[in-house]
């Protein structure tokens, strides 16, 4: 009997560092004969997208140590593997460090190269999202709420802003949240929010409060509250910061006054979105992919997925040159291209002249990595994978 094997997230593009899903990729030429190049069995469930830092893979399985693969042959590089355990969404890279976080509530960073400890900070506070990492500073943002932790909704999660290079602190923020998402920087400000404790009921979504940021001091400048439970992503651009919560509504609020903007009923659920220039691209599960202009909130375009009832996206698009692409949870591959003027045009299936790399992953804790022509991959390596 065959199992059914779904992407858990979109694929990934790959550049010379880093793969968040919310950066422009520019694919690199390779041979247009595509061929799956290797596959890994892990110890656990990856359930967050791993990190493509040079010629190295990063992951962290469930339960598992945190690995680092070589990218051309999926051989092993070196495993971090502490008593603690490390959080799996924890981790995020410059280049040359790998920054984790350690269910003692610690932070390490970690050598590219050779996975030894180059420092090691005690937060005091459990992080369980992605660090943010920017202009040589690690952005942490805590929580007292979450898997594995003992519920403490009074507890005040502090986001810590530390030198990427000793793990110095720079400062510390300490917030009215139970729970704080990874920051947003823009400019001068830093953006951080997540839930607070309030005993009034909602029923649905959560009392959520956004923070503006002094980038240099980490003192706040205004404060935004609502009940659209917790942020799965904040994206600022230079006049709003956008985000979009439980209750699946995308917000704009003003990034200079912390009020609202505009908020735009996707219709349904809305895992996340990727940020790019004034724009933010997402999907929900009514099968539509929408485009807003992220700073009125204004539909660019949106396009209705045909496959099947419920194909949604289960993470963000990616960008690659002038296209967008996004795979949805059955398995179809879909690109847009960029002409101009504020057009959009479809591009058919497979989109000739894109080359590159992606790795992607399966719910049966296997991690594949593939090369050659982009879209001919999802034709090749895909098909017959995904509905098994």
């Amino acid at each position: 009997m065959t199992k059914t094997r779904l992407l858990l997230l979109i694929f990934i593009v790959l550049t010379a560092i880093g793969c968040s899903a919310n950066q422009r990729r520019e694919a690199s030429a390779l041979d247009e004969n595509f061929a799956l190049a290797w596959t890994i069995q892990t110890e656990g469930a990856i359930n967050h997208p791993p990190l493509i830092v040079g010629d190295t893979v990063i992951l962290a399985p469930s339960g598992a140590p945190l690995l680092a693969l070589d990218l051309e042959t999926g051989a092993a590089k070196w495993a971090f593997a502490p008593p603690e355990g490390v959080w799996e969404r924890a981790y995020a890279s410059d280049g040359a460090r790998v920054f984790v976080s350690l269910k003692n509530k610690t932070i390490a960073a970690l050598d590219i190269s050779n996975g030894k400890v180059i420092w090691q900070k005690d937060l005091g506070i459990n992080m369980q999202v992605p660090p943010l990492v920017d202009d040589g500073i690690v952005y942490a943002a805590t929580a007292f709420v979450g898997p594995e932790l003992t519920p403490d909704v009074q507890g005040r999660a502090k986001l810590f802003a530390l030198d990427a290079k000793t793990g110095g602190e720079l400062w510390a923020f300490e917030s009215d949240n139970y729970i704080l998402q990874t920051p947003a920087v823009k400019g001068e400000a830093l953006f951080v929010g997540g839930n607070f404790y309030d005993p009034t009921p909602i029923d649905e979504g959560g009392h959520t409060r956004l923070y503006a940021l002094d980038l240099a001091k980490g003192s706040p400048r205004w404060t935004y509250e609502s009940e659209d439970g917790f942020p799965k992503r904040l994206y600022a651009t230079g006049e709003t910061l956008v985000f979009v919560g439980y209750q699946d509504f995308m917000n704009g609020v003003d990034i200079e006054t912390g009020e609202l903007r505009w908020r735009f009923d996707t219709g349904n659920w809305t895992p996340s979105f990727l940020g790019a220039g004034n724009a933010v691209y997402f999907s929900s599960a009514n099968t539509l992919v929408f485009a807003l202009d992220a700073d009125t909130g204004e539909g660019l375009w949106q396009f209705n997925i045909p496959e099947g009832t419920f194909n949604y996206l289960l993470d963000a698009p990616i960008f690659a040159g002038d296209k967008l692409f996004f795979l949805t949870q059955q398995g179809d591959f879909f690109a847009r291209r960029y002409r101009g003027e504020g057009v959009w045009v479809q591009v058919k299936k497979p989109v000739h002249g894109l080359h590159g790399k992606f790795l992607y992953r399966t719910n049966t804790k296997e991690l594949r990595h593939c090369e050659g022509d982009l879209p001919e991959a999802i034709s090749s390596c895909l098909a017959g994978l995904l509905r098994q």
